[in-house]
């Protein structure tokens, strides 16, 4: 008797798992279906017979509300239980709540541990998710109405190499997430190369851009068409962002050495065209915010200075006008004219966190 109850307990512990997976299986197929109602039992009944996964996968319907009623607290519960068993996509949810507040109590240092874990653990969700908490968080210049703080960007630019750690770290979550394939962070990642002054960052732009497609948002896109103009033109260390900041001053310059200084009632004299660019003097004194991912070591220019010249036509002249960058410390950088001699007053070329 005490033989065979060992073997159908044997039995039972055997085949319960096997039950489970298969009750998972059954609730993924409906959820991908969007039968939520059917994927919301399914999940329930494997998570109960102990599947990790099922759980997460309840968790996900229960905090959105997909087959019954929304229950952000029961949510976590499940992402934790979920976490419990090893499933790696859990801790990016948690993460995710704790940020928001969402089920549980907000906390900060909570939300990027279970990031940090997530990352860790190669979750490209998580690692993205990691990102962004660092980002809003420690490396955010917005004022509370959501505005640029000038203030705050040029205390942030300010900080020596040894206070930038999170900026690595930040840096280094979105470009391995993006390396994954993971949509939001190759968006998020083509934006700030966009506006990011390193090596090869204009190229790195176009190539995510050309990932999303039809997908890309109308600002990227923009972006893509000042750069393909920027490559027509001849090499620039620019960013796309500092290209766009800069032109209104330079063209104002072009115009002033093509045809004179005129009254600015003048309407008949178009504003000169600028036809090439070059770099006249390389980056000289750089100095790169540090990465550990291949293919990232000079994509952030912290330090640094370059010259370039400037090509335009009007009035059936062609001048060139020098211009010298200088990195601002936060990705971007600011440009000093040639023709006025002074610094162009505000931020040229935002790179940094937003």
């Amino acid at each position: 008797m005490k033989d065979a109850l060992r073997i159908l307990c044997g039995l039972v512990s055997t085949i319960l798992p096997l039950l489970a997976w298969a009750g998972f299986d059954e609730a993924l197929k409906s959820y991908q279906a969007r039968d939520y109602t059917t994927a919301r039992a399914e999940a329930a009944s494997a998570a109960e017979a102990g599947d990790a996964r099922a759980s997460l996968l309840l968790g996900v319907m229960v905090q959105a509300g997909q087959g019954g009623a929304v229950d952000a607290e029961q949510a976590v519960a499940h992402f934790e239980k979920a976490a419990r068993g090893g499933v790696v996509g859990a801790y990016s949810k948690l993460a995710q709540a704790y940020s928001r507040g969402a089920g549980v109590a907000k906390d900060r240092d909570k939300a990027i541990g279970y990031a940090r874990k997530a990352a860790s653990l190669g979750d490209p969700e998580g690692t993205f998710f990691l990102s962004v908490l660092l980002t809003n968080e420690y490396l955010s210049y917005m004022n509370a109405n959501g505005k640029p703080d000038d203030a705050r960007y040029f205390q942030l630019a300010k900080r020596p190499l040894s206070e930038r750690m999170i900026d690595t770290e930040a840096q280094d979550a979105l470009y391995w997430s993006a390396d994954k394939g993971f949509q939001m962070a190759v968006y998020m990642l083509a934006l700030k190369a966009a506006a990011t002054t390193g090596d090869g960052n204009r190229k790195r732009m176009l190539g995510l851009a050309e990932k999303l497609g039809a997908s890309a948002p109308a600002a990227l896109q923009n972006y893509v068409k000042v750069a393909r103009h920027m490559d027509s033109l001849g090499d620039s260390y620019t960013s796309p962002q500092l290209f766009i900041d800069t032109q209104m001053m330079q063209t104002v310059a072009g115009t002033i050495k093509t045809c004179g200084v005129r009254e600015s009632r003048d309407e008949k004299t178009p504003m000169a065209k600028l036809v090439g660019t070059r770099i006249s003097k390389p980056v000289s004194g750089a100095v790169y915010l540090p990465s550990r991912i291949p293919g990232y070591e000079k994509a952030y220019l912290m330090a640094g200075q370059w010259e370039e010249e400037w090509t335009y036509t009007g009035c059936e002249r062609t001048a060139a006008v020098p211009i010298k960058f200088v990195a601002d410390g936060f990705g971007g950088a600011h440009m000093l004219s040639e023709q006025s001699g002074k610094d162009i007053p505000g931020i040229s070329g935002r790179g940094g966190a937003k």
